[in-house]
């Protein structure tokens, strides 16, 4: 099955007329439909698919990834351009979200309540469990946490802003999508562990060889320990191409870089990744 996976959405822009918004919004489609798998902050995703000649109005459902504002904000303007569509999610994606640094409480969850976003056209299908978004396209549910070195970091809380708790991002998913060529992992922040999701997508699809793994690896934060030890799992796949972006941060880039050489690409807004037609 031919698959095409355009960054709409990037901390990076490459391209006439591509903006760059801190946030993450990838569209994938395939022959049985098109999916749109967050939706940044909501500042430049339009004009980015004008410049990218992409028809919004195509897009047949929404995936969410998690709840924070940068992958979500989004999803009012989406729904008020295209229309009433079934957005998935984790059910957690859509409970109170803050990031507590120094004393200070910030906000960082969805920045529209559900019942606005309902009001707008947004059909929540809320699971935990891994679900077919479209014919060879499904979203994970809830990823398992099995390594020993990826945790979620403390700063996340979640809870009635005076009785916060540390919030693990249960609702964290990815995507995976089967081409021609194998499996391709779409990761929105990967907040439950690149590893971890790799695992997971390696028991729902049954083998290590993944022909791309492309989005937010949440190594912006990861001590060097954390970041070699994901190298030298990473080694242990077997991955065509891997495009990492967004939360991966510099030294996590250039690490992935290193590692992987010409397999590694630098993934910015206006990026447009295809994986060739085969079986399906």
């Amino acid at each position: 099955m031919e698959v095409v996976i355009r960054t709409l959405v990037e901390n990076t822009a490459q391209g006439r007329g591509i903006l760059a918004e801190h946030g993450l919004s990838l569209l994938v489609e395939n022959s049985a439909g098109v999916v749109l798998f967050d939706t940044g902050q909501g500042m430049v995703l339009d004009s980015n698919a004008a410049a990218m000649e992409i028809d919004l109005e195509r897009v047949e459902r929404i995936v969410l990834s998690h709840g924070h504002f940068d992958h979500t904000g989004g999803l009012r303007q989406v729904l008020e351009r295209i229309g009433p569509r079934e957005v998935l999610a984790h059910p957690e994606a859509l409970v109170p979200k803050y990031s507590l640094h120094e004393g200070n409480v910030r906000e960082i969850g969805m920045p529209e309540p559900r019942k606005i976003l309902e009001q707008k056209g947004a059909n929540f299908c809320l699971n935990e469990a891994p679900a077919e978004v479209v014919l060879g396209i499904i979203a994970t549910g809830r990823i398992p946490r099995v390594t020993d070195f990826e945790q979620v970091s403390s700063r996340f809380r979640t809870g009635p802003e005076d009785r916060l708790i540390q919030d693990m991002l249960w609702d964290d998913q990815a995507l995976i999508v089967e081409t021609g060529e194998g499996p391709v992992v779409v990761l929105g922040c990967a907040h439950a562990g690149l590893i971890n999701t790799l695992l997971y997508a390696e028991k729902l699809v049954g083998g290590k060889r993944f022909a791309g793994v492309i989005g937010g690896t949440h190594l912006v934060d990861a001590e060097p320990v954390r970041l070699q030890r994901t190298v030298d799992a990473l080694r242990q796949f077997d991955i065509g191409r891997i495009a990492p972006c967004h939360c991966t941060g510099f030294r996590g880039q250039m690490a992935l870089c290193e590692a992987f050489g010409e397999r590694f690409i630098l993934n910015r807004a206006g990026e447009r990744l295809e994986f060739g037609k085969g079986r399906g």
